[in-house]
């Protein structure tokens, strides 16, 4: 039986960020290796949370005239909304394979960046995903689910 992989909501990496620490300012990077903890150098990153790295609409940042980073955002897509993904949801993301975990829900961190902002970005501020599978993620890269359908033919 052979294996059939199916892919939807073609989207790229625009941008990948990491904060090294606490307080410290999100900073940009051309490739981050995904580890079953997180990004790599990243100070959200643990093997057992949920919220390891956060996906941002390219639209909202867009929209909102934000740099990246602003709202704390690990990872910029261009090509589709990703709060249409839901929970369980596998996702391809460059080399490496992600599943959906939660909504990220706007806090007042939002309003230090701009007065008004957290209410604003809700239903929209971005989603966390947890890493499957490790993998080298790179600016540009493919972002699509990821589909496995069995094929009966082989």
């Amino acid at each position: 039986m052979g294996i059939i992989i199916i892919e939807a909501m073609p989207g790229r990496v625009r941008a990948l960020l990491v904060k090294p620490q606490k307080g410290a300012k999100s900073v940009l990077k051309d490739s981050v290796q995904a580890t079953l903890a997180g990004f790599d150098g990243d100070y959200h990153s643990g093997v057992s949370k949920r919220r390891q790295i956060m996906l941002l609409s390219g639209a909202v940042v867009d929209e909102f005239n934000l740099n990246p980073g602003d709202i704390y955002e690990n990872v910029i897509v261009d090509g589709f909304d990703v709060m249409q993904l839901r929970e369980g949801q596998q996702v391809r993301l460059g080399d490496a394979l992600v599943t959906v975990t939660v909504p990220c829900e706007p806090c007042t961190r939002m309003e230090r960046v701009r007065p008004g902002l957290q209410v604003a970005l809700t239903d929209r501020r971005g989603i966390f995903v947890k890493v499957l599978e490790p993998g080298m993620v790179r600016i540009g890269d493919p972002v699509c689910e990821e589909s496995v359908v069995e094929n009966s033919r082989g």
